[in-house]
């Protein structure tokens, strides 16, 4: 094997590893870049999803509401047939 023959693979092994340190770096980023990116979504949805609480939370009181109705309108037919002897 001559000398120029082993310099070549070297050249050959540096570029190969070259390559793949390259490739490695640049999904380590782009999955950095995504990661981010997720974040960020993530903190726009429980923002927004915070605010569908605060506008919905009124409805609850509905079933309270329909509760008090009920009983006035039992209240009022009471007295209605009461006052109808």
């Amino acid at each position: 094997m001559t000398l120029v023959a082993l310099a070549t693979g070297w050249y050959v092994g540096w570029a190969i590893g070259l390559v793949v340190v390259l490739i490695a770096a640049t999904l380590l980023l782009t999955l950095i870049a995504l990661g981010r990116r997720i974040t960020q979504q993530a903190v726009e949805i429980t923002t927004a999803l915070e605010g569908v609480h605060r506008n919905t939370n009124a409805l609850w009181d509905v079933r309270a509401t329909n509760h008090a109705i009920d009983r006035i309108t039992r209240g009022l037919e009471a007295a209605r047939k009461n006052l109808a002897r």
